[in-house]
């Protein structure tokens, strides 16, 4: 509780107040503690406020000076009345949601400033916020009450087992066709593709948000506002449910929050069915991008309660922590007030032990995840223009950095609530910022060189359709071992046999005119001997080719030939490449590095590298045989590491067919020691990693920056 007394009380003692007429209050009960929801049904403003407080909040009256209404609340409730301070601190936040109706003489001045404050953090908070905007378009509440009996049962126990049933058959689905799937998603970002992609995520949204204002309107709320809303200049739906948030059920507001991941998920699981069932076109390929959308975007955006989405809602409600996250950086900031800068009288926004775990734990995870997502933006920013990257790099400095930073020196500098332990708060952030500074551009930490590369065999044969036609079955899997003379795929080629067949009549009559000018007297024989042996030549060769029809592996080994499945049915040239034998058990890691990486290898000591590799990444092997070639190529030893593959490398058509880097690249060689632990074999990626010292924090964070901007953009 904060002081009895205040020095601001003059200002606001005059004033006579009350809560407007349109303030409609939900009371509702959060972690066994009740509280009052206050809601402005014409703004759609809320605001939150315990017993006491709304107690005191109903005692205002326009007939009277709040000083009067304060003093009587004093006298009447000595124990629970607010000091001046909490007062104050309550009538600016009741203000600030525009839920105060005020009969007291005008200060135009001040009301005018007020304004222009208010309009000047409205607009800053645009300027911020552009890559966020909102668009308000359609009033839907009056078509969702004329369909609310016939939308409302969609959402019902009923309804949720067939969605269940629904659901569990699309992932049996996805499971079964993970392959095709995987190879499929290779070209989700691909040039062709885009429109598909932004149709599927469009309707997906679109009906993502009617499944909030359906539930919504299913238990009673209003829904008065849909639009659209820009996220990195993408033009996506939404709709405005927060009358949710005067439901008293925290299951229903739950609900509410769940209802859309529940729509996407159940157009994810129908999309997967259709996938399944159709063959490639259109239909095919719509149905694969609302499936990927569908799914990937309910759990990574939102169904993580770590972002400002549907999740984090609905784990605020089933916490019973409302402003999750403005509580969970105040609970820190109350740390560093209480037990760094000392203030005593600093109040935790916790009510318990167990609340108090909560925020610290959210404010920490959201935070890195909050940094994470926000890079992946820029990225994706930059990849569209390299100078709105930098914009809103600075954007995200001023917010995270600067803002922050004015905000701590102005508490330290005059906050009121320090003057006891001004000097402290002082000194205590002079040595953070300065053990800050120090810890980033002058301590030295580990730094090592990471390189993406693939495994490759020492020894390898190419195996070819000798005679060509059509592949009728595939006896083994890519990955499968095989034996000398194995059988790896059949074929069938009708010309072929016919031409054997023709063949093996023209010899049976060659043969038998020849032994009938041996027969008849003054014939010679000699032509039709050398047609007989031409013709088997002729035979000898097609018989050859018919055996090749057969391919047979020509090495003991590891088959490879991923892309054939596909292909099944269909006509092959001959000689051409159906894959490879690899022998097992020597293989060397070949990784790749860029120009600006290979200068920090040139007369390092590269004694002892780490490998590892996708999909084993708790295992790691250690080798002592590295060889920097120090030759430039443009030409990857594998497609897997290029963006196409699912790699980092930015790759392009040279005009001739082949995928060439967009900078030449080093490369290095590594013998890999055999370890039974390791599962390896050709064309699997992963990483070496080369310890090259120390280096201070400042300057790894730059060559990395640097390197990235290389890489990506050719700087």
């Amino acid at each position: 509780m904060a002081a009895t007394f205040s020095e601001s009380w003059h200002q606001v003692a005059p004033l006579q107040l009350a809560l407007l007429p349109s303030v409609q209050v939900h009371k509702q009960v959060y972690r066994g503690q009740e509280w009052y929801v206050l809601q402005d049904v014409c703004s759609q403003k809320f605001f939150r406020v315990r017993p006491d407080g709304y107690r005191f909040i109903c005692a205002l009256s326009p007939k009277e000076t709040l000083a009067d209404t304060w003093q009587r609340f004093v006298e009447r409730y000595p124990e629970q009345a607010p000091g001046q301070d909490d007062v104050i601190q309550l009538l600016a936040q009741l203000h600030h949601s525009n839920l105060l109706f005020f009969r007291s003489e005008s200060d135009n001045d001040a009301i005018f400033k007020r304004f222009r404050q208010q309009k000047s953090k409205e607009n800053f908070g645009k300027l911020l916020a552009f890559l966020y905007l909102r668009v308000p378009l359609w009033n839907p509440n009056d078509f969702l009450n004329v369909w609310r009996g016939v939308l409302s049962p969609l959402f019902n126990p009923w309804a949720l087992l067939l969605w269940l049933l629904l659901v569990l058959l699309g992932g049996k689905a996805i499971v079964e066709n993970w392959d095709s799937a995987w190879q499929q998603g290779q070209g989700m970002l691909a040039l062709g593709n885009l429109p598909l992609l932004y149709i599927s995520v469009f309707l997906l949204k679109l009906f993502h948000e009617m499944g909030h204002a359906i539930v919504c309107k299913k238990y009673g709320g209003e829904v008065h506002t849909m639009g659209v809303m820009f996220i990195v200049f993408t033009p996506l739906p939404y709709i405005d449910a927060t009358a949710s948030w005067s439901m008293r059920s925290r299951w229903q507001r739950t609900l509410v929050g769940a209802a859309g991941m529940y729509v996407e998920l159940l157009f994810a699981a129908l999309a997967t069915l259709i996938w399944v069932g159709t063959g490639p076109g259109l239909i095919n390929s719509l149905a694969f991008n609302i499936l990927v959308a569908g799914s990937v975007s309910s759990i990574l955006f939102n169904g993580n309660p770590l972002l400002r989405f549907d999740a984090y809602y609905m784990l605020a409600d089933a916490v019973d922590i409302p402003n999750l996250y403005q509580r969970a950086n105040q609970q820190w900031l109350y740390y560093a007030d209480r037990w760094l800068f000392g203030t005593v009288q600093a109040e935790s926004p916790a009510h318990s032990f167990s609340e108090a775990l909560w925020l610290s734990s959210y404010a920490v995870l959201s935070l890195f995840y909050r940094l994470f997502v926000m890079s992946l933006i820029t990225l994706m920013v930059a990849d569209i223009w390299l100078g709105l990257g930098f914009i809103v790099v600075i954007m995200m400095l001023f917010v995270w950095l600067l803002i922050p930073l004015q905000k701590l020196l102005k508490y330290v500098l005059i906050s009121p609530r320090l003057y006891r332990n001004r000097g402290r708060a002082r000194a205590v952030t002079v040595v953070a910022v300065a053990g800050l500074v120090a810890l980033i551009s002058l301590l030295p930490l580990p730094y090592a060189l990471e390189a993406p590369g693939v495994i490759e065999a020492r020894q390898t044969l190419p195996v070819f359709s000798g005679a060509g036609g059509r592949l009728m079955a595939l006896e083994v899997r890519p990955g499968d071992s095989v034996v000398e003379g194995q059988l790896l795929m059949r074929f069938d080629n009708e010309e072929l046999l016919q031409d054997l067949q023709i063949t093996r009549h023209q010899l049976q009559e060659a043969q038998w005119r020849s032994r009938q000018a041996l027969d008849e007297a003054g014939s010679d024989p000699a032509p039709f001997l050398r047609q007989i042996e031409a013709l088997q030549q002729r035979q000898e060769n097609l018989l050859k080719r018919q055996a090749q029809l057969s391919v047979r592996a020509p090495q003991a080994g590891i088959w490879l030939g991923s892309s054939l499945q596909p292909r099944l049915g269909s006509i092959f040239n001959q000689d051409e490449l159906l894959g490879q034998v690899t022998v097992t058990g020597s293989y060397r890691f070949i990784g790749v590095v860029s120009q600006t990486q290979a200068a920090a290898l040139f007369g390092a000591p590269l004694e002892r590298v780490e490998i590892k590799f996708s999909g084993q990444s708790s295992q790691t092997l250690v080798s002592h045989a590295l060889q920097f070639i120090p030759f430039q190529h443009n030409v990857l030893p594998s497609r897997a590491l290029g963006i196409a593959g699912g790699g980092d490398i930015l790759t392009q058509n040279d005009g001739t067919g082949r995928e060439v880097t967009r900078e030449a690249f080093f490369q290095l060689a590594v013998d890999v020691p055999a370890d039974s632990a390791i599962a390896l074999m050709p064309g699997i990626t992963g990483y070496l990693r080369i310890p090259l010292g120390s280096r201070t924090l400042f300057w790894q964070v730059r060559q990395g920056l640097l390197q990235l901007i290389q890489r990506r953009y050719l700087i």
